[in-house]
């Protein structure tokens, strides 16, 4: 990687792991936030809550894409991902302020269900602006390498807010953390914040939207060119249905569901359930830029495809071989399936944002990855904890959640290998300048 793009990446992938991380704190707390902001009178109904509110913070998601991603495309790329970053910011660190059910009764669950909608509406302009950001100072041939880091940054987030939380448990009793030693990872926020906007504001204009911007060839409207042609809508359902799709039900299956169900349906404590699987995200990081690099050898389709059918395989019985595992408190065996899982999520991921950022010509290319993405995480992700936590309830089946995942993936194997890889093959190369327009069968 030239030092050029090791700052740009790096730029980029600050914001963007912040950015879940600010995201993913709640999801490593949520245990304790379920005691702390929602009444305990029936335990399953708590748990259910809890899932429901992560899920409706993907609702909010559009609504950023909406507002945010036509602005990348109208104003540029830079400005854009650094309000999304403010915004982000300022929504977490309220959240390590509220005043907890205790103190402040339904104000509490109805002021952090607030916060975390406008969690979404940061997050949901953001991503997108980063992956075009950083596809635009790519090189031809490298995309896939590049826009890469930027999905391992994403698991690096999840990370730090695990590792974090669980360093805070191991020095704090339980009676302060519970005070305040979970608002820590909230109030973090605020310096690395400032730090990152600081970083964010000497980088500079891409060049595909500068020559955009010079020629005079910006849309007056994105919005309306991403959803009024046929053509567009073809590479959001692509997008959507296969590699998005894919993508939100291997990740938030194999990172975010096997917390609710480490924590809730095997009853693993908080600390044991955050460490195995910070090492299974550690073990699996270095894996996103060498599939990545694979994607710009042999298509994004095609190492999709092998990721989804091998997650497919392996889910199932890995779950059932951490269920025996975490019985027998094994917890390297535990580590070591969810590494696998990890691994294998990776490789569906990686590709994904020169994927989608090639399906949309520049004049509306944030607005186009943005629309892809927030659907493909409505339908595929943002209730999947609910749906399988529900289902689990329901069945007492406790390995019914993860059955629900391996049938969501169907259609997302099914586009990838029918539509997916037949579009790559037609499609001219990634678009790289404001003339060139993807082909899509």
């Amino acid at each position: 990687m030239t030092n050029r793009m090791l700052r740009i990446v790096g730029a980029s992938s600050i914001g963007t792991m912040l950015e879940y991380y600010d995201f993913f704190v709640y999801v490593a707390l949520t245990g304790t936030l379920t005691k702390l902001f929602l009444p305990d009178s029936d335990a399953v109904v708590a748990t259910l809550l809890a899932a429901a509110t992560f899920g409706v913070s993907y609702l909010a998601r559009p609504l950023g894409t909406v507002i945010f991603s036509p602005m990348a495309d109208r104003i540029g790329r830079k400005r854009t991902f650094v309000v999304t970053l403010g915004v982000m910011g300022v929504a977490t660190v309220a959240i390590g302020c509220l005043p907890t059910y205790a103190t402040a009764g339904i104000f509490a669950p109805a002021a952090l269900l607030f916060l975390r909608i406008v969690q979404g509406v940061g997050l949901g302009g953001e991503y997108g602006s980063a992956v075009v950001y950083v596809t635009e100072h790519a090189p031809d041939g490298r995309r896939g390498r590049y826009t890469s880091v930027l999905q391992s940054t994403a698991t690096v987030g999840l990370l730090i807010a695990l590792v974090l939380v669980s360093l805070l448990k191991v020095s704090l009793d339980a009676a302060a953390f519970a005070s305040w030693g979970w608002r820590i990872p909230f109030l973090l926020s605020a310096p690395i914040v400032l730090v990152a906007t600081l970083v964010r504001l000497r980088m500079h204009e891409t060049p595909v939207f500068t020559e955009l911007r010079q020629s005079g060839q910006l849309s007056k409207s994105p919005l309306l060119d991403t959803v009024r042609t046929w053509k567009s809508w073809k590479a959001i359902l692509l997008t959507t249905f296969g590699a998005q799709g894919g993508t939100s039900v291997t990740l938030y299956t194999s990172v975010i569901y096997m917390l609710y169900f480490l924590q809730t349906v095997l009853k693993v404590d908080e600390t044991h359930t955050n460490l195995t699987l910070a090492i299974a995200i550690l073990i699996a990081a270095p894996c996103y830029p060498l599939f990545g690099a694979l994607s710009d050898r042999i298509g994004r389709s095609r190492v999709m495809l092998i990721g989804i059918v091998l997650w497919m395989l392996a889910a199932y019985p890995a779950f059932a071989a951490i269920r025996a595992a975490a019985h027998s408190s094994s917890w390297t065996a535990v580590t070591a399936v969810i590494a696998v899982l990890a691994i294998l999520t990776a490789m569906v991921m990686a590709p994904l944002p020169a994927f989608i950022t090639e399906q949309f010509p520049p004049q509306s290319r944030t607005t186009g990855f943005g629309f892809a993405q927030q659907l493909g995480n409505i339908l595929f992700g943002g209730f999947l904890p609910l749906i399988s936590l529900s289902l689990v309830s329901l069945t007492g089946n406790q390995l019914a959640g993860v059955g629900y995942s391996i049938a969501s993936l169907i259609p997302c194997l099914a586009v990838t290998l029918f539509w997916g890889i037949r579009s790559e093959r037609v499609r001219s190369t990634a678009t790289t300048r404001p003339s060139e327009s993807p082909v899509l069968p």
